[in-house]
């Protein structure tokens, strides 16, 4: 990411969402995002999301199409999956970055990401830690540090919805999954 760019961070109100719009607005971009709520797109515009994109009322393709005068965003941030996924190719300008947290399906259709000549990156932050890749390490340990620096500076945080016991572990997967959460839920071991 460098300044001047425009990101679209697909569920910006999640637990990984709220903080990715706080660090693209760090590194000086234009930020867009999709909730589905009104309570979330507050929340998000707190963070410093320049444009919300309600994405029950409006297909998040055409909004950011329009948003960016039909060029797309320079980079997409995916952690939802799924169509949403599959979707997002035709939100991404050519020659764009489209980076995900989730393993595409098999149903994928890679086709507009190839015509758009896209990018598309899988992240894994727990990849360098399984297979020692030292380099890999010292990369994410620069990326934790420069967060800590916006954490000093109070311009990152995390912000946690909701504490549950870890006995209620299966509740806290159900809300996760029904989107009901704008942040964080943390587990607590008693």
């Amino acid at each position: 990411m460098t300044a001047g760019q425009t990101v679209l961070i697909l569920a910006g109100a999640g637990g990984v969402g709220h903080v990715a719009i706080q660090l693209a607005k760090a590194a000086g971009c234009r930020v867009l995002t999709t909730v589905s709520s009104a309570h979330k797109a507050a929340f998000v515009r707190q963070l410093g999301a320049d444009e919300v994109i309600p994405y029950r009322a409006t297909h998040f393709v055409q909004a950011v199409l329009e948003l960016t005068q039909g060029q797309g965003a320079d980079i997409v941030f995916d952690t939802v999956g799924g169509t949403t996924f599959n979707d997002s190719f035709a939100a991404v300008r050519p020659y764009g970055d489209l980076v995900t947290l989730l393993q595409p399906g098999p149903e994928t259709d890679w086709k507009t990401a190839r015509l758009r000549n896209l990018r598309v990156s899988q992240e894994l932050m727990l990849s360098p830690m399984v297979f020692g890749w030292t380099e890999a390490q010292q990369h994410q340990a620069w990326i934790l540090e420069q967060c800590a620096d916006l954490f000093d500076a109070n311009s990152l945080r995390v912000h946690v919805d909701r504490i549950l016991p870890l006995s209620e572990a299966a509740e806290a997967h159900r809300l996760i999954e029904a989107g009901e959460l704008t942040g964080k839920l943390a587990l607590a071991i008693s």
